[in-house]
């Protein structure tokens, strides 16, 4: 075989791989850290972003392996985020799409309220669980039980702690102010 066409067919296989790897991530990354989108979705929109050309509804049927019914859901999922856009290709009947390539404010405010709202969440949770420790009257307590509920106390303390800090932070974006880095220090310091 000759060695340019070797190079070629090995560029060829790692730039598919490249983008297999970049595609099934992105389908993962969707749900996982954004929680916004489903996995289908995630996958289209990577999809796209890589492609140079506009894909049909068919052609991305054909390289996700899934039914053109869901591709058709979700790419209007991706429409109405602003993700991907219809585009018109001379000489076809058929829908086409691209990817936006900047990530439009709604995923970003969506995003962040997730955060902010798991936050609110977590700080209601370990409160509530500090309330019910804090009730605790540890003069009639053995040693043990003294122990464990100091160590509960502490471990509530800081868990608290963390997020009370995170929540400066998130609510810090939200106003638009500077953020002071000098509130990662608590929340990044290792225990």
């Amino acid at each position: 075989m000759d060695t340019k066409l070797k190079i070629k067919k090995n560029s060829s296989e790692k730039l598919l791989e490249a983008q297999a790897n970049f595609i099934e991530g992105s389908g993962r990354i969707a749900v996982s850290l954004l929680g916004i989108l489903n996995r289908v979705c995630g996958q289209i929109y990577a999809l796209l972003y890589l492609s140079p050309e506009a894909l049909s509804l068919d052609d991305i049927v054909t390289e996700l392996g899934v039914s053109k019914g869901n591709v058709s859901i979700n790419i209007r999922i991706l429409e109405d985020y602003q993700l991907v856009k219809k585009v018109w290709v001379k000489g076809t009947r058929k829908d086409y799409y691209v990817a936006v390539a900047a990530v439009p404010s709604k995923i970003i405010q969506e995003f962040f309220e997730k955060i902010r709202r798991n936050i609110h969440d977590s700080l209601d949770m370990i409160l509530d669980s500090s309330s019910l420790v804090k009730e605790i009257d540890d003069k009639n307590l053995d040693p043990d039980t003294e122990t464990k509920v100091r160590f509960m106390k502490a471990r509530l303390d800081a868990v608290r702690s963390f997020y009370e800090g995170a929540n400066v932070l998130i609510e810090a974006i939200y106003a638009g102010t500077n953020l002071d880095t000098s509130l990662l220090k608590p929340i990044l310091k290792r225990s």
